[in-house]
């Protein structure tokens, strides 16, 4: 109110003050063009002035508002299209994630025509498309995302790699794939649907010549889940060379030393890997070479002591009976109290024709831990020694 009556006073003094200068002398102005002339004095002329640069600035106004309505109508006019089509993309991948595939198609390539984000509404589209079983359709909008942003190759490149996938056709996509990574041999997660295409594939050799690549990208798979994918690798690739060759020794000398050659090329952490090492000496048995398995555990368990190894180890009849008991024991000297060696122990020295002994190492385990393995290896050595009433006592043990 304050300032209100402060701005009133403030135009009485302004127009007071013109009024007294008007009172003091009107002044006079004298246009002449021609045969005419305009005569007025001087304060209105200063007033039809100010009038005309007043009149002339809204005109001016007017017209730029006329030229520029066009700019803002379009303006609105995009701008509604857009939240149309934003809504559309919306509708669209809710429908997709509902599998209502006919209705997300038709509305994620309404939302792509309206200009809102096509590439990833052209890649729903495929989506949809090949779900519904139209194959056609899912590559036709897939060229239509490359061609729609530029740039977009190697996103639609990796939608089709898992679309080939889920179709089944492993070999078209690792066909993409490769001339992918050629253009982009860094990229990590066209690394990963390498790995994938090949493990689809069950190509383990290609596996395997990718796997130093993987290796140096410390983080594109954790190392549990690359360990196992090596071990998965090296033991994939025994079994194919243990199915090499049908017949002959010839032919199973020639196998070993393949899977011996496969088994040393793997990093020492998937060497003594129990599932690889015990694979390894399995199929060593299987082609009739209990010498080298049995060289090859003895190698292995300082390193790498595991009860599924030492069973192994036990079970196994070397060339020297001898030194493998020694080694056995050896083992003891660490680990008095394990139950597995020491069964391992009784299985080797009954082998080696030392019955006493066996017995010795097998009571001794079924003190520790009644196991139902040392209860039965005990009444298959007592029935020998002709302890039958010894050995029926162990074998109920064994099946209680």
């Amino acid at each position: 109110m304050k300032k209100l009556v402060i701005l009133i006073a403030g135009f009485l003094l302004v127009g007071l003050f013109f009024g007294y200068l008007v009172s003091l002398d009107s002044g006079y102005v004298l246009f002449s063009w021609a045969n005419y002339t305009l005569e007025t004095s001087f304060w209105f002329f200063n007033i039809m002035l100010a009038a005309f640069f007043i009149s002339a600035y809204l005109v001016l106004r007017f017209v730029l508002l006329l030229i520029g309505s066009d700019w803002r109508i379009n303006e609105w006019r995009k701008q509604k299209r857009s939240i149309r089509g934003q809504r559309q993309t919306t509708r669209g991948f809710l429908s997709l994630a509902q599998g209502q595939w006919r209705t997300a198609e038709r509305q994620l390539t309404q939302a792509a025509a309206l200009g809102d984000n096509p590439l990833i509404n052209y890649l729903g589209a495929a989506r949809a498309a090949y779900e519904k079983g139209d194959m056609d359709k899912s590559d036709h909008w897939l060229k239509e995302a490359a061609h729609s942003t530029k740039g977009a190759e190697l996103a639609v490149a990796i939608t089709q790699i898992q679309l080939l996938i889920s179709r089944g056709q492993t070999e078209q996509a690792l066909a993409v794939v490769l001339r992918l990574r050629k253009q982009h041999p860094k990229h990590k997660h066209l690394l990963k649907m390498h790995i994938k295409v090949l493990r689809e594939l069950e190509d383990w050799v290609g596996l395997k010549d990718l796997l130093p690549t993987v290796r140096k990208l410390a983080k594109l798979i954790p190392q549990d889940k690359l360990k196992e994918l090596e071990e998965k690798v090296v033991i994939q690739l025994m079994q194919r060379a243990a199915k090499s060759h049908t017949s002959g020794s010839s032919a199973t000398a020639g196998q070993a030393e393949l899977i011996k050659e496969i088994y040393n090329d793997a990093p020492r952490s998937v060497r003594l890997s129990v599932d690889v090492l015990s694979y390894y000496v399995d199929l060593l048995l299987l082609l009739k070479q209990p010498g080298k398995a049995e060289q090859v555990l003895r190698t292995a368990l300082p390193s790498v002591w595991h009860d599924k190894l030492i069973d192994l180890y036990g079970r196994i009849q070397g060339d020297d009976q001898d030194r493998q008991l020694l080694f056995a024991e050896q083992q003891l000297q660490e680990r008095t109290n394990d139950p597995m060696l020491l069964l391992a122990l009784g299985r080797i020295a009954n082998r080696a024709g030392n019955e006493e002994k066996a017995q010795e190492y097998l009571e001794a385990a079924s003190r520790i831990k009644a196991l139902p393995e040392v209860h039965t290896e005990l009444g298959y050595l007592l029935t020998k020694r002709g302890s039958f009433e010894g050995a029926c006592e162990h074998f109920n043990k064994a099946l209680a």
